[in-house]
């Protein structure tokens, strides 16, 4: 029988999941510490095992925001499928969504991810196991990307149109504004 409650439980789960969307999208992974016990421990299919936390923070932080080439800095919502929470051993199993931001045209993109959680109290985990397909996540990114591109040109394209026809109007109608002549 587990020392803590569900619902206690069930708070630091929510929390772990609002400090991580908080962290991805400021770029502060101290936030996502709050989340974490000093002596928390990662397993995660790329990054391997790391230990403490200021260990995962570093290690998650120099995967998240690489180059403008991989956007991964734009991963950076990470909604959950569902969960369960296993009382008796303080652990929460996971399905999540790893999820790129709009690229403007309301396309999604993502990858879904297993994350198990053993909670330690006090609102920290002191383990974290991710599990997702990698080349997954690279479509996703890929995608984003391409969804991105085509988004900036059909926005580009639409504004060098209404420049032209304000050009156009202005050409044929000039504006005669208080106090000028004629």
């Amino acid at each position: 029988m587990s020392k803590f409650t569900r619902e206690e439980i069930d708070n630091a789960f929510w929390g772990y999941h609002d400090a991580l969307n908080r962290a991805a999208r400021s770029t502060d992974w101290s936030e996502f510490g709050k989340a974490l016990a000093p002596d928390a421990t990662l397993y995660c299919c790329v990054l391997g095992r790391r230990g403490k936390r200021e260990g995962i923070l570093t290690a998650v932080s120099d995967v998240m925001h690489q180059t403008r080439e991989t956007p991964w800095v734009r991963l950076n919502r990470f909604p959950v499928e569902d969960y369960a929470i296993d009382e008796d051993r303080a652990w929460v199993w996971s399905l999540w969504w790893a999820r790129f931001t709009d690229p403007g045209d309301g396309s999604v993109h993502q990858g879904r991810m297993f994350v198990l959680l053993k909670y330690r109290g006090e609102g920290m985990f002191h383990y974290v196991e991710t599990v997702f397909n990698p080349i997954e996540l690279e479509k996703g990114m890929e995608s984003w990307k391409a969804a991105k591109e085509a988004w900036d040109a059909q926005s580009a394209d639409y504004l060098a149109t209404l420049a032209a026809r304000e050009a156009e109007a202005r050409e044929m109608a000039p504006m005669k504004l208080d106090g000028e002549g004629g």
